[in-house]
C-alpha cells in the first residue's frame, strides 16, 4: 500500500506544479521484454478428428523491445532494440596460402543498457514534448544509474521491488506473444521483428486500455 500511496501522491503534486505550465501530466508503465526465434507453443483450435502440427525451434536470436504504457488513453510507445547482424566466416580448414579472417563480436561498453534506457526514455518525451510525463517502473539497475539520463518533461518513480502485478504492462507482453508469437515458426530475426511491428500495430488502443488500467490509479 506505501508503493500504491506513493504513485499516487507524487502523481498529484505533479497536477498542480506542472498541469498549468507545459501541459498535462501522463501515467505511463515502462518495462523490457525479449521477443526471439525460440517457439511458444500453446493451445490451439483446429477441426474435429485432425490433430495440429506444430513446428518448434529453439534459435538463440532475439531482439529486446523497450515499452511504455499509458493505461487511460492506450497509448503505447516502444523502440525494438538494433543489432548489427553478425558476420559469418568461412567453415572448414583455410586452403593453403589461404588468409581467413576472423571477425569477433564487438565487446559491450560498460553502461551499454543505461544508454539504450536513454534512448527510449528520449523517444518517449518526444511523443509527447508539451506534456509532463511520469514513467512508473521496476528497480532495474539501468533504470537508475550514473549512465541513466532522464528528459526534463519526465519523472520516474520506481515501484516495490519484487511487485510485477503493480505494472500493467506486463499484460500488454501478454497479449502481444498470444496474439503474434504463440506456435510460430520465424526464419530470420528479422521475421521476428517484421512480425512485432505488425502485432503491436493490429492491437488497437480499447483492447490496451482494458487490460493495463487499475482502479488503484485510474484517479480523476
Amino acid at each position: 500500500m506505501r508503493g500504491l500511496k506513493k504513485i499516487n501522491s507524487v502523481v498529484e503534486k505533479k497536477k498542480e506544479v506542472i498541469h498549468s505550465e507545459i501541459g498535462k501530466v501522463r501515467l505511463f508503465f515502462e518495462d523490457e521484454a525479449s521477443f526471439g526465434r525460440i517457439s511458444e507453443t500453446n493451445d490451439c483450435w483446429c477441426p474435429d478428428g485432425i490433430r495440429p502440427v506444430i513446428h518448434r525451434q529453439k534459435v538463440r536470436e532475439y531482439r529486446e523491445i523497450f515499452g511504455a504504457v499509458e493505461p487511460l488513453t492506450g497509448n503505447f510507445v516502444y523502440m525494438i532494440e538494433e543489432k548489427e547482424e553478425p558476420i559469418k566466416r568461412k567453415v572448414g580448414r583455410p586452403r593453403k596460402g589461404e588468409v581467413v579472417e576472423i571477425v569477433k563480436p564487438k565487446p559491450k561498453e560498460k553502461g551499454w543498457k543505461s544508454r539504450l534506457m536513454n534512448n527510449f526514455l528520449q523517444l518517449l518525451s518526444d511523443s509527447f514534448p508539451d506534456d509532463h510525463i511520469v514513467v512508473c517502473l521496476d528497480r532495474a539497475s539501468w533504470h537508475d544509474s550514473q549512465y541513466t539520463i532522464v528528459p526534463n518533461n519526465m519523472t520516474l518513480i520506481p515501484i516495490p521491488a519484487y511487485t510485477p502485478e503493480m505494472n500493467p504492462i506486463e499484460q500488454l507482453w501478454r497479449e502481444i506473444r498470444t496474439r503474434g508469437f504463440h506456435n510460430k515458426y520465424f526464419h530470420s530475426i528479422k521475421d521476428v521483428v517484421t512480425n512485432l511491428h505488425s502485432t503491436i500495430a493490429d492491437i488497437p488502443s480499447e483492447v490496451i486500455q482494458s487490460i493495463t488500467q487499475r482502479s488503484w490509479f485510474m484517479v480523476k
